[in-house]
């Protein structure tokens, strides 16, 4: 009982608190009593850890509205990306089918000439009607209806599809350059303007008078007449060879020779690469020849073909 009154009167006590300011202002004394001194400290340390507390809550808060957003944006990012690679696989599959549907073709025009630019072919896939809807909620900002799990297994699937579309594209293209290198290889057109003179096959020779089989066709022409290159390849002879006079031999590979004898002048020479229509020497009549003219023989896998097959048409049908 004494303990509690003289806490009492320890309460009552009072409790001088002086401000002493810098400069020329006066010091402030203030004299309160000891309960209230304590009140007043308890109710400040009180609102200080509170005041903390919220805006601990608050920053909290904030944060997860950034991180909220920041999500939401990479998300759009990422599902508008999807939409532009799903948009490109589509391009890529109706290329895709239209260049297999030129490959079908017999003529060699739409694979070397073709136009491969995308157009109305009909391509087949796409996503599913859940994923396409998963895009359509992320595009619209629909963020917290988006089923997150479609939208991965989109993501995975067009990357399935993508990686199949190039090893589609990398086949085709094999096709397309192995097409166009045989094309090139191929002897095509005139190898110099002028007049047939003596056909490929059995004939009566002009020189030794005799039945023989001629193995080129004659073409014939004024003296020094440009005497050209019918297809890609390179010179594997150029020198003279009894008959023949001056002659160029060219390999196209796959198979393919051509030969240009009784050259008046060879202007190429072994080693050289040569391109279709590049000249390669002036006609003449070197060798046993009866006129001025060129022979032109074509071989494939070491025999001699008929020209005339390839001089039909210089186009690329």
């Amino acid at each position: 009982m004494n303990l509690f009154k003289t806490f009492k009167q320890e309460l009552k006590r009072k409790v001088t608190i002086m401000l002493i300011p810098h400069g020329k202002l006066k010091p402030v004394k203030l004299s309160v009593s000891l309960l209230l001194f304590c009140v007043f400290m308890v109710s400040w340390t009180g609102v200080t850890v509170w005041s903390g507390y919220l805006a601990s809550r608050h920053i909290d808060y904030l944060k997860v509205k950034t991180d909220n957003k920041i999500m939401k944006v990479r998300l759009m990012l990422f599902a508008t990306q999807l939409e532009n690679t799903k948009n490109l696989i589509e391009r890529l599959q109706n290329n895709d089918d239209k260049i297999r549907s030129l490959l079908a073709l017999d003529t060699k025009k739409a694979i070397i000439e073709g136009d491969l630019a995308p157009q109305s072919y009909t391509g087949a896939g796409g996503p599913s009607l859940n994923q396409s809807n998963a895009f359509a909620l992320v595009l619209s900002g629909k963020i917290n209806k988006v089923n997150y799990t479609s939208l991965a297994n989109q993501a995975v699937e067009l990357n399935k599809k993508y990686e199949f579309m190039q090893k589609s594209y990398s086949e085709i293209m094999n096709n397309i350059k192995y097409q166009r290198a045989v094309f090139m290889a191929t002897p095509r057109g005139w190898p110099a303007e002028g007049r047939v003179t003596s056909n490929f096959g059995f004939r009566f020779h002009p020189f030794f008078q005799s039945k023989d089989f001629h193995s080129g066709l004659d073409i014939a022409n004024e003296l020094n007449t440009p005497v050209y290159c019918t297809a890609n390849g390179r010179v594997v002879f150029s020198g003279w060879q009894s008959g023949y006079g001056n002659i160029v031999v060219i390999d196209h590979g796959y198979g393919l020779r051509t030969a240009y004898g009784h050259l008046a002048k060879r202007l190429a020479k072994v080693g050289d690469y040569v391109e279709r229509g590049k000249e390669i020497g002036k006609m003449g009549a070197s060798g046993v020849a009866t006129g001025t003219h060129v022979h032109y023989e074509v071989h494939y896998k070491g025999k001699a073909v008929n020209p005339m097959s390839y001089l039909k048409d210089n186009s690329l049908s």
